[in-house]
């Protein structure tokens, strides 16, 4: 096994953004631009919101899963975590595991890429595990609209509200963009990507210094069989999202923001977005306590509702027994 010391001059691209916002395809593409995966990733597990799969890290994303866990956090928590001296203490208790983790995924490569919705949430604690290990980190921020990031997946989610969506869209976008300022990074936008992925690779590959060839084997088998329609079941434009009543305003304004950086008219690491983009989240810290006790409510429905459905399956149970046995 190699050691830290070792995996100097390494890189890692991780894709970042809110589910649902075209990880899975970006990530994808990335095997075009010659990045590693490796076989660690759920390319085989698909389900009806993602056939084509997920592309995502499992161990890395169990480990996600049960740092947030640990924090009180879960995926659907509209609020970020504040990395205070005890949330760091919480966190590292994980960071050998973490590691080893990235420690074995350079045995073979020296650019690998992954991808995990939960990681965005968590960049604070990686980029001290990245840095401590002497690699390279840069960051691709998926860009999507929000009313299809809810309409795709998550109003299909038991006890899932749309409102709540917009929060947790807005919180986890923040995230990617504040927690990956000062790397190498880009924003790309799922539609944008579907609409003209040669172009999206070729963006992707001049800002983070990879190579792409847009007469390749692996980038036509990319354009003309992976990206189908069929991966895209909503598309919204800006129109569609600001006359929506359910939308914060400020979900608007992060999101027009992000469509510009996405179409090169602004720069991410601009004055001009760095100060929307503090002013954004210093408006959604205020509303910390509001949405910690919307999520407390939500949280509160859920599992009354699942007490309800126990019940009422219970008593389908028994008039079926009843009636088996008059």
């Amino acid at each position: 096994m190699q050691k830290a010391n070792d995996l100097k001059k390494k890189r890692i691209i991780a894709v970042i953004g809110v589910q649902r916002s075209g990880t899975s395809a970006i990530t994808r593409g990335l095997q075009v631009l010659g990045v590693n995966l490796g076989n660690f990733y759920g390319h085989d597990i698909v389900s009806p919101d993602n056939e084509k799969g997920f592309f995502e890290d499992l161990e890395i994303s169990h480990l996600d899963v049960n740092m947030l866990n640990s924090i009180g956090y879960t995926w659907d928590n509209p609020t970020l975590p504040i990395f205070d001296d005890n949330t760091k203490l919480v966190l590292s208790a994980f960071y050998p595991i973490a590691a080893n983790i990235i420690n074995r995924r350079f045995e073979n490569t020296d650019l690998f890429g992954f991808k995990d919705p939960h990681a965005v949430k968590l960049l604070p604690f990686w980029n001290e595990v990245f840095k401590d290990a002497g690699i390279e980190v840069s960051y691709i921020i998926a860009c999507r609209n929000p009313l299809s990031v809810i309409k795709s997946s998550m109003h299909n989610r038991e006890g899932f509200d749309s409102v709540k969506g917009f929060y947790i869209w807005l919180g986890a976008t923040l995230a990617s963009l504040i927690h990956s300022a000062g790397y190498k990074r880009v924003v790309v936008d799922y539609d944008e990507l579907m609409k003209d992925p040669g172009k999206q690779l070729g963006r992707i590959a001049e800002r983070l210094n990879l190579n792409f060839d847009a007469d390749s084997p692996e980038f036509i088998e990319y354009k003309e069989s992976f990206l189908s329609e069929s991966l895209r079941h909503t598309s919204f434009d800006i129109n569609d999202l600001a006359a929506n009543t359910e939308v914060p305003p400020k979900v608007v304004e992060l999101y027009i923001l992000l469509k510009r950086i996405a179409m090169d008219e602004i720069s991410i690491d601009s004055v001009e977005a760095a100060a929307k983009i503090n002013k954004i989240y210093s408006w959604i810290e205020e509303l910390r306590s509001t949405l910690l006790h919307m999520q407390a409510q939500f949280d509160a429905l859920l599992y009354l509702k699942k007490e309800s459905d126990k019940k009422d399956a219970k008593i389908v149970e028994l008039t079926r027994y009843l009636a088996a046995n008059k």
